[in-house]
């Protein structure tokens, strides 16, 4: 195979473009022995690892390493990279969609890292990347729908949930990190991960430290299979509190609990050794008529590999199907070409048999071998109830009061998928209240049309929770008519029905006090392309334009309706200064007397027993996009290219950053220089008017991230240009250029002073607040185009109103000039005519320059801030970690002999030698790079107590040992590009050093007391 790379057009791919593909290339080939190279999650994403890759390649390490197969990556290293990949994308507080935007880098980022060999489509994929890092607010609402993501509120309290997902530890796909991440990506807050039988200690572990990672409400669920009238009966029981790891070790250890579980183990084992004789009965018995019935050349499947492909997930006949698929889908592949091949020249009778041929192959997908072969019902090898292990024998009571008697609160949920209405009413009676919910929605269920008995569950549950009597004998008596029409029914279960009739009152007394509720899920397991996801969210939770959208996809809306209610929360706080940790943006019903004196928090919650099935209009939509139609994509009649979701040609967006940074200066560059080079008399503005008028508003940017940044005194190691975003000043001068003909020409001009008679003479005030409203119009009118919040959209518009008294005295300063030297009245007024466009442009500018930039500088100090506290917060964690393991020694008098203590640090304690490194080399990367670095830490030891302040500067003292952390980066510190890393730290460590010693002095002197 071909391994030279592609050769790449400099016009599309900017360097770093190449460097990250070429990184690509390289982890996706290397061996499985390869170790990971993510970087360790104690370095902090604005921290010194900005210096060794860019930051799209740095989420591809940790993205690859999150994303590999279970038997390269161990769990440990899953979570490592997981939170590497969630602190990289949510630690930019600089986008004004900065939670949605995360979730378009981390999609566009797992596409990519899956892509290999389609050069357009990465392309693509890497303009998307950095569309939705730009965080250009249109841009990224374009990228959710592209990447069909819907947008959640930056609030991040949307009612987004999944009552039942699983795991590749069960029948899943992915790997529990995998899964909370996807679950993250979808915009889930809710999550419920169901597991059977058992809970293994060593493997929920991983996906109740990556649910804490990311922020996701997790939910342990354990099916249970009872037993009724010789029917599976499938209970999940949820225990509550399981806050910490040691609340489900403390679980795990009880008797009772450590009893059933070793009876779920043997019932595991056993369910596993039934489901391989189904594989071997499948392999004899099924897999000759599919192979002949296809046409296919396969005659045997191996045990040991469908085994090794298993891997550490539950036997069950989606494996079997999925295997298979995997083994059948290249013959299917090689019939198919075999067809397209002969379909040309073969007669219309022949060409219809090839066509109906291709149609069956499009059929032959797992869904199909489940439905048409692995079904319980249709395999011999059912064992009878008495063969069944202890625990599966159990009935629905017998298993409910095991679990009611375990030493913790718990939920039970009643899952229906295979049962009637009259089993669901029995199974509920047996338990006497001791089921407290019942899916009423299985979307998986509902995409196969499985869904005739659910309305008639959901309505039982109703009535039971509004306890009438009369209500629930009409209920059983309709459901023991029903029953009694049946030819199969057995007797038991007319019997079972009538014990029920006759003891109505006890069964509509269950649910009076506490209700039976309702649970929702998708019972996704991550490996079908043809049904749909995980996630479903309450529509009224979201934006009004986003329910819009979601309600003009009516094959996203479920039927089903809930109630919520939105609690908004107001915190008085003693101190009115808003600092990093406490800002949040209200919600706009909230009294501006609340946000100005404290924090407000927005909560939804579903209002109990309000969720029922409807036949339309629902209330809740699913977060998946719509899946594919069934079938594996053979067709001899294909689609033109370009049509099956990634591109096929170049487009200008493919562009690298700067090819369109200069282009779009250039497209807003022509309409200037015509409008001035057509409209002026006087060569100097005819040819120079447009230039200086790029020039003012290019300046104004350049001054505003300067003054935000630091000025021109600042100490950091950033130079001027560091600061600036060309891609913003280029979108600046792409709109600035679109504004000469409108102010320069058809306001001032052909309105003013040609229909109107306003000029500089007759009328100054009134000329300058006509261009500035102009210009306010349109300035706000191109942000909300480019999708900028609100208050962007409002500031820039009273910005140009503020301009107007600087314009007009600029004007007045200008005329008093010309006088003096000597000018008439007229020549002064034609002149200042001339430029009044340019005046009111550079006024305009000068106050967004002095009012943006000290909102930058602002946001910037804000930013740092938060950065100092979690990385103070990091340093403090690791210092009582040390005073616990040195309890008769003062640790903070050992670090002033930062070598003996690194060198004993080193021998006893190595893993937490690495970590003290990081952290000081992180506080000094703010110190050296990050905008406001330097006063963001002056305010920081300002604010802590003097022995923590004093605990803070010791810490840095380790980096006066430059051998030893010298040592540190060539072990792989930060990676294996740490050159210029290291380069700083030598370089830089002793200066730092000194300033912290002053700074702590002043600090000192500075502190009240």
């Amino acid at each position: 195979m071909d391994q030279t790379p592609p050769t790449r057009n400099p016009l599309f791919y900017a360097p770093e473009d190449i460097k990250l593909l070429e990184v690509l290339d390289s982890i996706l080939t290397r061996p499985k022995s390869t170790p990971s190279r993510s970087y360790s999650p104690d370095l902090h994403p604005r921290g010194i690892k900005e210096l060794t890759e860019h930051k799209s390649t740095r989420l591809a390490y940790a993205m690859i390493d999150l994303l590999e197969t279970l038997e390269r990556g161990s769990a440990p290293e899953r979570l490592q990279a997981l939170k590497v990949v969630h602190d990289e994308v949510m630690h930019d507080r600089s986008m004004s969609m900065r939670y949605n935007a995360a979730r378009v880098m981390l999609q566009v980022m797992k596409e990519l890292v899956r892509v290999r060999g389609e050069e357009i489509h990465r392309l693509d994929l890497l303009r998307d990347f950095q569309d939705a890092a730009s965080g250009n607010p249109r841009r990224i609402r374009s990228q959710l729908r592209k990447h069909h993501l819907v947008e959640m509120p930056e609030a991040h309290n949307q009612l987004a949930f999944d009552d039942h997902v699983h795991d590749a530890n069960t029948k899943g796909r992915k790997s529990p990190s995998h899964l909370i991440l996807d679950a993250w990506i979808k915009g889930i807050r809710h999550l419920s991960v169901v597991y059977y039988d058992y809970i293994d200690y060593e493997a929920v572990t991983e996906i109740l430290e990556a649910s804490r990672i990311v922020g996701i409400d997790l939910r342990l669920g354990v099916e249970f299979t009872a037993r009724l009238h010789d029917k599976p009966i499938h209970l999940i029981w949820i225990p509550r509190g399981l806050e910490r790891n040691r609340d489900l070790k403390e679980l795990l250890d009880d008797p009772n609990t450590r009893e059933l579980m070793i009876q779920g183990k043997e019932a595991s084992a056993f369910e596993h050794a039934y489901l391989l004789e189904v594989f071997r009965v499948f392999v004899v018995k099924h897999l000759p008529d599919i192979t002949t019935r296809f046409n296919l050349n396969l005659s045997h499947l191996d045990e040991q590999e469908f085994l090794t492909f298993l891997g550490i997930g539950r036997l069950s006949p989606v494996h079997i199907a999925e295997f298979t698929f995997s083994k059948i889908q290249p013959l299917m592949k090689q019939r198919f070409e075999a067809i397209r091949a002969e379909y040309p020249t073969a007669n219309l009778e022949v060409q219809l048999q090839l066509t109906q041929e291709v149609n069956q192959l499009n059929e032959l997908v797992p869904e199909y071998l489940i439905d048409h072969y692995l079904r319980e019902e249709l395999n011999s090898t059912r064992p009878n109830t008495d063969e069944l292990p202890p625990l599966r024998r159990l009935s629905p009571r017998e298993i409910l009061l095991r679990l009611n008697h375990l030493p913790c609160r718990s939920n039970i949920t009643l899952n229906p998928s295979n049962l009637t209405p009259q089993e669901v009413l029995e199974v509920l009676y047996q338990g006497r209240g001791l089921v407290t919910h019942l899916e009423i929605f299985n979307l998986k269920d509902w995409s196969r049309g499985k869904t005739e008995h659910r309305e008639t569950i959901n309505r039982i549950r109703r009535i039971l929770n509004r306890g009438n009597v009369i209500e629930g004998k009409r209920l059983v008596n309709s459901l023991l008519h029903e029953a009694e029409g049946r030819p199969l029914i057995l007797a038991e279960q007319l019997k079972a029905l009538r014990d029920i009739l006759f003891d109505i009152r006890t069964l509509m007394s269950l649910y009076r006090n506490d209700p039976l509720r309702s649970r929702l899920g998708s019972d996704s397991v991550g490996r079908s392309r043809h049904t749909p996801g995980m996630g479903l969210v309450v529509l009224s939770t979201l934006a009004p334009s986003v329910q819009r959208a979601l309600r003009r996809d009516q094959k996203r809306i479920l039927p089903v309706q809930t109630s919520v209610y939105r609690q908004i929360t107001y915190l008085d706080r003693p101190n009115r200064r808003l600092t990093a940790q406490t800002r949040a943006t209200p919600p706009p019903l909230v009294p501006l007397w609340w946000r100005l004196r404290g924090v407000v928090t927005d909560h939804w919650s579903f209002v109990p027993n309000a969720t029922c099935l409807v036949q339309q209009g629902g209330s809740i939509a699913t977060l998946a996009g719509q899946p594919e139609e069934k079938g594996n994509g053979f067709t001899l009649h294909p689609l033109p290219r370009g049509r099956r979701g990634s591109p096929s040609t170049l487009h200008p967006r493919h562009l690298n950053g700067h090819v369109r940074n200069i282009l779009k200066i250039l497209l807003g560059f022509i309409p200037a220089f015509l409008a001035f080079f057509l409209t002026k008399d006087w060569w100097f503005l005819a040819w120079f008017g447009a230039p200086l008028w790029f020039t003012i508003t290019g300046l104004r940017n350049v001054v505003q991230s300067v003054v935000g940044g630091g000025g021109l005194m600042r100490r950091s190691l950033l130079r001027w240009n560091d600061y600036v975003s060309w891609s913003r000043v280029s979108d600046s001068l792409l709109y600035t250029g679109f504004s000469v003909p409108l102010l320069d020409w058809l306001v001032k001009g052909v309105f003013l002073s040609q229909s109107l008679g306003i000029t500089v003479s007759s009328d100054p005030w009134l000329l300058y607040s006509a261009i500035a409203l102009a210009n306010g119009l349109y300035i706000s009118s191109h942000n909300i185009f480019r999708g900028l919040q609100k208050i962007a959209v409002v500031g820039n518009f009273f910005r140009t109103i503020l301009s107007i008294p600087l314009a007009y005295t600029i004007n007045f300063t200008c005329a008093n000039i010309l006088l003096s030297l000597g000018l008439s009245s007229a020549v002064t007024d034609e002149w200042l005519q001339l430029w009044a466009a340019v005046i009111s442009k550079f006024a305009s500018d000068l106050v967004a320059a002095i009012i943006e930039g000290y909102a930058d500088r602002q946001d910037n100090f804000l930013h740092r801030a938060v950065d100092y506290r979690d990385k103070y917060q990091a340093v403090l964690k690791l210092q009582n970690k040390l005073e616990t393991l040195f309890p008769d020694k003062d640790v903070g008098e050992m670090l002033t002999s930062p070598g003996s203590f690194m060198s004993t640090l080193a021998e006893r304690y190595p893993d937490l030698l690495k970590p003290m490194v990081i952290h000081a080399l992180d506080l000094m990367y703010f110190y050296l790079y990050q905008p406001r670095g330097q006063l963001a830490l002056r305010t920081l030891l300002l604010e802590l107590l003097p022995e923590d302040r004093r605990m803070l500067v010791v810490n840095q003292r380790i980096l006066g040992e430059k051998r030893i952390i010298s040592r540190l980066f060539l072990d792989g510190l930060c990676g294996e590009r740490f050159e210029r890393a290291l380069a700083i730290y030598l370089s830089h460590a002793d200066h730092y050093l000194e300033f912290l010693a002053r700074l702590e002095l002043e600090v000192v002197r500075a502190a009240p007391g």
